[in-house]
């Protein structure tokens, strides 16, 4: 049993820092195949709000305890508003009927927030740090590996950059051209 304790722990100390360190200005934990990520690029969806979901829109579905916020300091959010979640294990999902030319989640990164796990059809495809010094409008996971109809699901996780403040997540938008 020591031994076994043991071969973990070395493994822990030799793969571990680099899950673990720090990104100095923004997220570093983004590198995820299979999807862009990127903030303050509406080239998405420039000009094209036909093709915009509100996180009010009674297709986004939601469990667990989140927030919707509105108002004045969402001015940047699209169309003022975004729900934010208020503990770990939460989803935000969107189920796709058809398969989408262009599809994204779009979402927000804040000095207060954590990390989220993104799922497809219930396989996780890599997890997403949200936090940023700054407030980063317009941010999207875009999946273009040319995604099929399913369910695309953010799942709040009750972790965060060292230097986030908290570890809550702040979700926008989606994005669905056929």
């Amino acid at each position: 049993m020591r031994k076994i304790f043991t071969s973990l722990l070395l493994a822990a100390t030799i793969i571990a820092p680099s899950l673990i360190a720090p990104a100095t200005t923004k997220a570093a934990t983004n590198d995820v195949p299979l999807m862009d990520i990127q903030c303050d690029s509406p080239s998405l969806w420039l000009g094209n709000t036909d093709y915009m979901i509100d996180d009010t829109n009674p297709a986004v579905k939601y469990t667990g305890v989140w927030k919707a916020e509105s108002g004045h300091p969402l001015a940047n959010a699209y169309n003022g508003t975004q729900h934010v979640s208020m503990g770990g294990g939460y989803t935000v999902s969107y189920t796709a009927v058809t398969s989408p030319y262009k599809f994204a989640m779009g979402y927000v990164m804040r000095p207060d927030a954590g990390k989220v796990s993104v799922f497809y059809e219930g396989q996780l495809l890599g997890i997403i740090d949200a936090y940023s010094p700054t407030l980063e409008r317009d941010c999207t996971v875009e999946f273009y590996w040319g995604p099929g109809p399913g369910k695309y699901e953010f799942r709040t996780m009750a972790a965060h950059n060292p230097l986030s403040t908290s570890s809550r997540f702040f979700f926008d938008f989606v994005y669905f051209e056929s």
